[in-house]
């Protein structure tokens, strides 16, 4: 047999739920009721995430990321840099920290881009990590904030510049709190609800308390808990059980409908869909039939949420196009406005490998840019 290791010693965890044994108590997991409130909120993360980074759709990029993935930077990151990277020769997308002075409005006039790539832990990953941070600090490229024209433009613009891109208009802060910040709290209540609504349903179904003595009775307690719960799935309407304890309500008045938690449920949807600037059936929805012009009251006008984000957007294009000579340009998806912008015939951005564009029956050139009348 091996020999145990001496003094304090802390085992591998998932050995132990692998075996069927809870690490913390030391008793069986089999049978034990999962945490749904946990699970319903990586479900909403992933909707929330995946609402984000369809709203808009990028073409012609300079450098190897989708649109999906510049959209999901913004998400986890609020606001990012762009610019040439001479001895790489690349284009990149990054965070970045202020490396300078800022100017009578408050923006900065210098930055530097910070890696986006987090430590696992790992010595080799710590030592890359590092490396980046290294390589990165040393650049202190100058904020381009307006479109420049071609006689303007100098080796230091090319070489040495980059253009800052934001999510959504800034406060008073250069930096935007990023989106998947701000909807954490949304998300935080919206998985309340289906716990809830669950522990509803089996309160409905006829759930008390019971009143223990000492922790013998509670380990019975718990046993017929986990009996009386298998008992209300399966549908058996007796469950026989060798325990005298007494039985008590723990809250008082009527349990709420299951239509009321969904109701709740669709309103703080209808809520999160909004902060993207997404068509909603907003925050009041009535239970009985409801006209077209009372749905379209309720949903309100979302489209300046939405045209803010595309502003951000476009003007950060015209500043890069106008520096780099490049052909990047960014446009509503066309699922969000509902409209066949490159005349495929479907309502769907399809992948062009980054180097499509807009049909130039939309006003737009294969480019992405505006045609000239």
């Amino acid at each position: 047999m091996p020999n145990k290791p001496k003094g304090a010693f802390i085992g591998d965890p998932s050995l132990y739920l692998k075996a069927g044994i809870d690490p913390r108590t030391g008793l069986p997991t089999r049978g034990a009721i999962f945490d749904l409130k946990a699970g319903m909120k990586k479900i909403l993360r992933v909707i929330d995430q995946q609402d984000a980074v369809n709203r808009y759709k990028w073409y012609n990029l300079p450098c190897d990321l989708t649109s999906e993935e510049i959209e999901t930077l913004l998400y986890y990151n609020g606001s990012l840099c762009f610019f040439y990277f001479k001895e790489l020769d690349q284009f990149f997308f990054m965070p970045y920290t202020l490396a300078g002075t800022i100017d009578f409005y408050g923006r900065y006039n210098k930055i530097s881009p910070v890696p986006i790539a987090a430590t696992s832990g790992n010595k080799k990953d710590e030592k890359r990590y590092s490396e980046q941070s290294v390589l990165l600090q040393a650049l202190k490229l100058n904020v381009i904030k307006a479109p420049k024209d071609l006689e303007e433009l100098t080796l230091e613009d090319f070489y040495n510049s980059a253009v800052l891109l934001w999510d959504y208009s800034r406060q008073r802060s250069q930096f935007v709190i990023p989106r998947q910040q701000l909807n954490e709290a949304i998300l935080e209540v919206e998985s309340d609800i289906i716990p809830f609504l669950r522990t509803s349903m089996i309160q409905a179904s006829g759930v008390r308390g019971m009143k223990v003595d000492d922790a013998d009775a509670s380990e019975e307690a718990e046993r017929v808990s986990k009996q009386l719960y298998h008992s209300a799935l399966t549908g058996e309407i007796y469950s026989p059980f060798t325990a005298k304890i007494d039985v008590q309500d723990l809250a008082e008045g009527s349990p709420v409908k299951s239509e009321e938690f969904l109701l709740t449920l669709q309103a703080l949807e209808n809520f999160r869909l909004g902060t993207y600037g997404i068509k909603n059936g907003g925050l009041f929805q009535k239970k009985a039939h409801e006209l077209q012009s009372e749905s379209d009251l309720n949903a309100g006008d979302v489209a300046t949420i939405f045209n803010d984000g595309l502003a951000m957007r476009q003007h950060f294009c015209n500043i890069v196009n106008s520096i780099w000579g490049t052909s990047i340009w960014c446009m509503p998806a066309e699922s969000m406005i509902g409209q066949d912008l490159n005349g495929d015939g479907v309502l769907v951005d399809t992948d062009m490998d980054q180097s499509g564009g807009v049909s130039s029956d939309t006003g737009m050139t294969e480019t992405g840019g505006e045609e000239n009348a």
